[in-house]
């Protein structure tokens, strides 16, 4: 068994997914880009057991204390990916593997956000999975007719009230649209009162742009001139992820949010894509935005966490934990809370 730790630019990284289903979270340019919004190094652990793989892009950020560091997952869905990774048996050595070569490079946790669709097998005997609840999928495969008789009926309502009163969704590479997506998104978190990390200034915008190329789409709704609803959405391999979205709140009697999902299922349908997921509620919770997203279809996908511990006496030392067997399943790395 070989383990290595990759760069975003050693070639080894694109290599590695074209030989295992992946999303955009996995890329090398996605984890610099996140890297570049939470702080820390952007690297992949890549572990080999002949034909068998598992890729894990992570980011190393520097301990609180400076004397060493921990892996996070870049922000979203970037879970373990390789030939061999629905095995629970290899899941687990392979893991195990990547947490050696992390305490190896001073490491003292590592906590991965495993992915909805790609890691419907957890790993049994390493670390402490934490199951948070449940995602929204959509079948694109699906018949455009087939598509819409699973849609709730309210939503459909709301669609056909958005288009008879002359709302338009379309895909746009413009960038006047995305000033405008920008301008509604953070609209959209002032009404929420949302936390500052959901915050981005506009360089990031240009440097996702840059980053991410064909694997990102906007998507917007115009009535008239204006634009009363945009989101962006990644799309890598057959997935189609429902990223950030916002909505003019001069229009919001129309829920042009809706309007905009069921264009971006559209346009996913006709590409070709096999999936879109919309994820859940905030923090995976059941609450109203998860009840939004789940009137558009009926499929149901677990969102667990993976918390391990590399080094239990710094572990311990540094979130002051009690002696007993440790409970990981609070905030993690509890020294970070």
């Amino acid at each position: 068994m070989e383990t290595r730790i990759l760069r975003p630019d050693d070639p080894a990284w694109d290599a590695a997914l074209r030989h295992a289903p992946y999303d955009v979270y996995h890329l090398p340019a996605y984890a610099s880009l996140s890297s570049d919004h939470e702080g820390g190094e952007p690297v992949a652990i890549h572990v080999v057991d002949g034909d068998r793989s598992l890729l894990l892009p992570v980011i190393v950020r520097t301990l609180p204390d400076g004397s060493g560091c921990d892996a996070t997952s870049p922000y979203g869905y970037p879970g373990p990916v390789g030939h061999g990774c629905d095995d629970p048996a290899f899941l687990d050595v392979a893991l195990a593997a990547a947490t050696g070569a992390l305490r190896d490079m001073g490491g003292v946790a590592l906590f991965v956000r495993l992915h909805p669709l790609l890691n419907a097998v957890t790993p049994p005997g390493i670390g402490q999975v934490v199951d948070h609840g449940v995602t929204v999928g959509i079948d694109l495969t699906l018949s455009p007719d087939h598509a819409w008789r699973q849609t709730r009926e309210n939503h459909q309502r709301g669609i056909k009230r958005a288009l008879r009163d002359g709302f338009v969704a379309e895909a746009s590479e413009s960038e006047a649209d995305l000033l405008d997506f920008i301008r509604v998104y953070e609209q959209t978190m002032a009404r929420l009162q949302a936390h500052t990390y959901y915050y981005f200034d506009h360089a990031y915008y240009d440097r996702m742009r840059a980053a991410l190329g064909e694997h990102l789409r906007l998507i917007v709704v115009r009535k008239g001139e204006d634009v009363a609803a945009a989101g962006l959405f990644f799309v890598a391999d057959g997935i189609v992820q429902y990223h950030l979205s916002g909505s003019d709140e001069r229009y919001l009697a129309w829920q042009p949010t809706k309007l905009l999902i069921h264009e971006a299922r559209r346009w996913g349908h006709e590409r070709g894509e096999r999936w879109m997921h919309l994820g859940g509620g905030l923090g995976a919770a059941d609450d109203s935005l998860f009840l939004f997203k789940a009137g558009f279809g009926p499929l149901r996908h677990r969102f667990c966490t993976l918390r391990i511990v590399a080094d239990e006496k710094r572990y311990r030392a540094l979130s002051h934990s009690p002696a007993g067997p440790l409970d990981l399943s609070g905030y993690f790395p509890a020294y970070r809370r």
